[in-house]
């Protein structure tokens, strides 16, 4: 046999299982189904939300919801990422506390970044009216409520 045709014979390996192994993480589609979930009532329960992703610790997006908030899925993740551990990096150099949340004010919105496992990121894109003390209850009984979903 040819090694072009071996070549074209092996099959791909799916993105996914890639990412996984890189990241030595692995959700179950179970689990997975109920973190979106989780993130689509978060959005419905509170109108302010306009978007929310789930990321890794190491910037790898696990889930969105809605999806179209997101366009380049892969480079908020790592921009998420990259904010809360440089922010965790400071506040321990800093206070030598742990950071609870990152809030973001830009002109138009909020950008909330808080960590829901010790291994993943909750950041939540809002309104411009959006209440803090409401949004940051939110996103915490989110966060519970991924922590129950991913608990084995």
């Amino acid at each position: 046999m040819n090694p072009k045709d071996k070549e074209n014979n092996e099959e791909q390996i799916p993105v996914d299982d890639i990412i996984s192994a890189i990241t030595s993480e692995t959700l179950v589609e179970e689990q997975l189904i109920k973190v979106k979930e989780i993130l689509k009532e978060l959005v419905s329960n509170n109108q302010d939300i306009k978007g929310v992703i789930m990321v890794s610790i190491e910037g790898f997006p696990i889930a969105s919801y809605p999806e179209e908030e997101f366009e380049e899925e892969a480079k908020v993740a790592a921009a998420i990422a990259a904010i809360f551990a440089t922010s965790e990096r400071n506040a321990l150099d800093l206070v030598k506390e742990h950071v609870n949340y990152v809030a973001i004010r830009t002109i138009n919105r909020y950008v909330i970044i808080r960590l829901a496992l010790e291994d993943y990121i909750l950041a939540v894109i809002t309104s411009e009216k959006a209440k803090l003390g409401i949004l940051l209850r939110d996103i915490s009984m989110a966060s519970e409520r991924i922590k129950n979903a991913l608990s084995i």
